[in-house]
């Protein structure tokens, strides 16, 4: 608005002098020049510093310099876009910290969290993962979550772990760019398992223990009454051990269902081994051998060393039923992971993903039994327990985190 009432005021300055100069008033002419050579200055001063203004905020832009600001220049349209563009400049900038303090708080916690997560580039590649997920992303879940459309998620079981996979997508710059989510399940299925068994096996003892009491007591009232008939002694007693036979069979299941509260000790795992390795030697045939092997480091852990007890025994009785009639154990020990080595026939690829699941057996007697109450015993300590067999070797790998 001042440029153009300057402009005007040298517009009329000019106009003045030219009428004064035509009618031959010299001076005033002069006057007129001078008055409109100072509206020029001026105007061209006005110009140049709105122009000097655009310019530096140009500069600022183009260097993405958000902190900087300019000064008042003391024309009061100048002074108007410093104002502007400051304004403008303190906007970007809380927007731009705002934006960057929630990158980072949401980086933060994506990368605590125990849910894997990775975000991909546009054609699904993976481009920034944390490390939940490098930890979860098994070559088999890598394919499962590669096979999935967007929106779609599956659930994957390997060996002691069960995850489900997630693929969907965020909106990036108009397009959709896909992120895995991968999320560990193991807890939750292995407690409904568990709970369903022990639900199943309070209901069979409660029934199978009363009805067997009242059997057994009569054939004990048949047995003193028959005492001396040689034909149906015979058969009263086969009756009576079944019946007590069935009664330890379904005494094996309640024992799983009703193990005793950790009672958490300090346990040197080298010491542990040691002092159980007689007994363990004891459990062997003649043509298998059981030694114990340490690193020496430090193997101290929180442990109940009863139940502890009752794992590794479990798991030395599965290896020589493995072995058969020849071979070799190993209790390995290296910090605070214990490893229980054996030379037996292993364990199928499509028997891992089944081996802890209560009910499950390859060995029919044991009735799945066996490694059910392994698992349980190991999940009450917190620790990670994983089984392989690698060419000659099945390995049970037990670590403790505490």
């Amino acid at each position: 608005m001042k440029s153009t009432v300057l402009f005007l005021l040298c517009a009329a300055a000019i106009a003045a002098s030219a009428v004064c100069a035509y009618l031959g008033h010299m001076v005033w002419c002069g006057v007129g020049a001078a008055v409109a050579l100072l509206l020029l200055l001026a105007i061209w001063r006005s110009i140049a510093l709105q122009l000097r203004t655009i310019a530096t905020g140009m500069d600022l832009l183009r260097s993405r310099d958000f902190a900087s600001r300019l000064r008042h220049v003391g024309e009061p349209q100048a002074d108007s876009m410093v104002d502007l563009y400051n304004s403008l400049m303190e906007n970007l900038k809380t927007e731009r910290l705002r934006a960057s303090e929630q990158h980072g708080f949401l980086s933060k916690l994506i990368e605590a969290s125990p849910m894997g997560v990775a975000i991909c580039t546009f054609d699904g590649d993976v481009e920034q993962q944390n490390e939940s997920f490098r930890r979860l992303a098994t070559p088999a879940v890598m394919k499962a979550l590669q096979g999935l459309a967007d929106g779609e998620d599956t659930t994957v079981r390997e060996g002691t772990q069960v995850v489900r996979c997630s693929r969907n997508f965020f909106m990036d710059r108009g397009f959709r760019r896909p992120f895995y989510l991968v999320e560990r399940l193991t807890d939750e299925i292995v407690r409904a398992e568990t709970d369903v068994f022990n639900k199943l096996v309070r209901t069979v003892s409660h029934e199978v223990n009363n009805t067997l009491g009242g059997v057994i007591s009569t054939l004990d009232t048949l047995a003193d009454i028959h005492g001396d008939d040689a034909d149906i002694k015979p058969v009263i007693s086969g009756c009576s051990d079944s019946c007590r036979q069935l009664g330890d069979f379904v005494k094996s299941y309640a024992e799983v269902a009703k193990l005793p509260e950790l009672k958490l000790e300090d346990v040197d795992l080298t010491d542990f081994a040691g002092e159980n390795l007689p007994f363990l030697r004891s459990m062997c045939p003649p043509g298998i051998e059981i030694e114990m092997v340490s690193d020496g480091g430090e193997a101290c852990v929180q442990a109940d060393p009863m139940l502890l007890q009752r794992v590794v025994i479990n798991i030395v009785k599965n290896s020589i039923e493995s072995i058969g009639r020849r071979g070799k154990i190993e209790l390995n020990i290296k910090g605070r992971t214990l490893r229980v080595i054996d030379t037996g026939k292993g364990i199928r690829p499509e028997d891992i993903k089944n081996i802890f699941r209560p009910f499950y057996s390859t060995k029919h007697p044991d009735r799945g039994l066996g490694l059910m109450l392994v698992s349980e015993i190991l999940r009450r300590h917190n620790a990670d327990f994983s089984l392989a067999t690698m060419g000659p070797f099945t390995y049970f790998t037990i670590k403790f985190k505490n």
